[in-house]
C-alpha cells in the first residue's frame, strides 16, 4: 500500500472520512439528547431512518454513478464522487449542528448530511482494489479499514476530551456540542478532499498503463 500512490493517498483520505464519520456515530445521539431533551423518542425513530434508509441510498447512488460515468471514459468519476460528498456534507452537518432552534431543521438536515456524504466509501475502495494485483486485494482492503479505523478511534478519544474539557454536559453549555461536531467533521471532510483528488488522479495514471 506505501508503494501505491493510489491506495497511499485513498488511504489517508478515507482515515479522514472515518475521523468524522466517528464523531458522528458516537456523538450525534449526545448532541441531539442535550440540546432536544424532549425529543429523544423522536429522535429514536428517525435517526434509524436517516442511518439505514438515507444512508443505503447514498451508498448505493454513489456506487452506481462511479462505475456507470468511468464506464463513459471520465475515469475521476470516483473521486469526483467522494470529494463531492464532502463538500455536500460540511453544509449539511452545519445546518444541524449549528442552528439549534428546531429539532426537525436539524433531523432533516442530518438526513441530507447522510444522503449526500455516505456515497464515498464504495468507488474510494474500488480505486484501491482496481489498482493492485489480485492476491494483495484481501491485504489492501484490510489496511485501508485498519488505518481508518485508527483514525475513527482517534476521533472519539479527542472528541470526548474536548467535550470534557469545555464542559459541555454542564447545563447551558449544550450547543457546544453541536460546534465540537461541527469543527471535527469540517476537519474530516475538508481533509480529505485533496488526497480524494490526488488518489483520483493517480488511479487515472495506474488505470491507462
Amino acid at each position: 500500500m506505501c508503494t501505491n500512490e493510489t491506495c497511499r493517498y485513498a488511504c489517508i483520505a478515507g482515515s479522514f472520512r472515518f475521523f468524522g464519520g466517528y464523531a458522528i456515530g458516537f456523538f450525534m445521539p449526545k448532541y441531539f439528547g442535550s440540546v432536544y431533551p424532549t425529543f429523544k423518542s423522536q429522535y429514536s425513530i428517525a435517526n434509524a431512518f436517516v442511518v439505514s434508509m438515507c444512508g443505503m441510498v447514498s451508498s448505493l447512488t454513489g456506487g452506481y454513478l462511479s462505475d456507470a460515468y468511468e464506464k463513459k471514459g471520465i475515469m475521476m468519476t470516483k473521486a469526483y464522487v467522494c470529494i463531492g460528498s464532502a463538500v455536500l456534507g460540511i453544509p449539511t452537518i452545519g445546518f444541524c449542528c449549528l442552528y439549534q432552534s428546531g429539532f426537525w431543521v436539524s433531523m432533516v438536515s442530518l438526513g441530507l448530511e447522510y444522503l449526500f456524504a455516505e456515497s464515498w466509501l464504495s468507488p474510494c475502495i474500488t480505486m484501491v482494489l482496481n489498482t493492485v494485483s489480485p492476491q494483495n486485494k484481501s491485504v489492501a482492503v484490510g489496511a485501508f479499514l485498519f488505518f481508518a479505523t485508527l483514525a475513527g478511534t482517534a476521533s472519539t478519544t479527542l472528541a470526548g476530551a474536548f467535550i470534557s474539557g469545555l464542559d459541555a454536559s454542564k447545563k447551558g453549555n449544550e450547543y457546544l456540542y453541536g460546534y465540537i461536531l461541527f469543527g471535527f467533521v469540517c476537519f474530516s471532510y475538508g481533509g480529505s478532499i485533496p488526497f480524494m483528488w490526488l488518489a483520483g488522479k493517480s488511479y487515472c495514471k495506474k488505470r491507462a498503463e
